[in-house]
């Protein structure tokens, strides 16, 4: 599982649109203003890496707006 935290104005559609383009479900929490992606086939840090490289694909600053919620 991995858990982003919404830092920026673009940060819901920012997970929305990597969940987009990874077929990875994300479910987002306006509450806590997160996203967590959830993949049964991927280790965590396989995980990370592939929703990472979707957002870096996507907007190269999107480090303005999520960050990893450490455990």
């Amino acid at each position: 599982m991995l858990i982003l935290e919404g830092t920026g104005p673009r940060a819901e559609e920012l997970a929305m649109k990597a969940s987009d383009e990874t077929d990875i479900p994300v479910g987002w929490d306006s509450g806590f203003e997160s996203a967590t992606y959830d993949a049964d086939d991927l280790d965590d840090a396989e995980l990370q890496k592939v929703v990472f490289q979707a957002l870096d694909g996507i907007d190269p600053d999107w480090r303005s707006h999520l960050r990893v919620v450490e455990d």
